[in-house]
């Protein structure tokens, strides 16, 4: 077993370290925890604890993950005059190979209503959206066992 960098310390609940600012990017980006811990070198329990107990890592993984949906939402909308020229001509022509592309772009824009990332992107919200969960744990835990 190969032995990782060690981590930078956690400096404050407020700010992030480099490693984790790099682990946000990627995460935010899709890659799983494995391939995050590869890539900034520390271990992989490292990136979930991260991932599953510091406020503000996650606040910044949903932000991110918020920004990166609007630009992607940007980049569709200005695709919509192209395709719906393309669909356009396309119905004048047999170019369905085209026409197929302009429609998933027109769909994509609207017909999919897929939702963006979901969840809370402030330290504060994400520690009282924790407390109420354990709260919650704690009473059902509670009548569990009467």
């Amino acid at each position: 077993m190969t032995r990782r960098n060690g981590t930078d310390a956690d400096t404050s609940s407020a700010s992030l370290t480099s490693q984790q600012e790099a682990a946000v990017d990627f995460l935010a980006v899709g890659n799983t925890v494995t391939q995050v811990a590869d890539a900034v070198g520390v271990a992989r329990q490292t990136v979930s604890e991260w991932r599953n107990r510091n406020a503000t890592f996650q606040a910044a993984v949903n932000s991110r993950g918020l920004e990166l949906w609007a630009g992607f939402q940007g980049r569709l909308r200005a695709l919509l005059p192209k395709a719906v020229d393309v669909l356009e001509r396309s119905l004048d022509e047999d170019g369905k190979p085209a026409r197929d592309a302009a429609v998933q772009v027109l769909r994509a824009c609207g017909l999919y209503s897929l939702p963006p990332p979901s969840g809370f992107t402030t330290t504060e919200d994400i520690e009282i959206a924790g407390r109420e969960a354990d709260g919650e744990r704690r009473r059902r835990l509670m009548f569990a066992d009467l």
